[in-house]
């Protein structure tokens, strides 16, 4: 890459074509579908909604006492 390289051709390109499978790519997108409908249907336990009203109440009554 310098100014005076001599003697240097154009580089060798190697390519090996990936051939197309439209069976595999059904598969993968009806398996992302799986993936999406197998995660809304993961429940969260009641902890969290708990963890949350008692957050929401402890602050309203901090506002309420200021």
């Amino acid at each position: 890459m310098g100014l005076f390289s001599s003697g240097r051709g154009p580089r060798s390109f190697d390519y090996e074509p990936r051939y197309h499978d439209p069976d595999d790519e059904d598969d993968r997108e009806l398996k992302r579908r799986m993936q999406s409908q197998r995660a809304l249907q993961v429940r969260r336990s009641p902890y969290s909604l708990y963890l949350f009203l008692g957050l929401l109440l402890i602050t309203i009554l901090i506002y309420q006492s200021i």
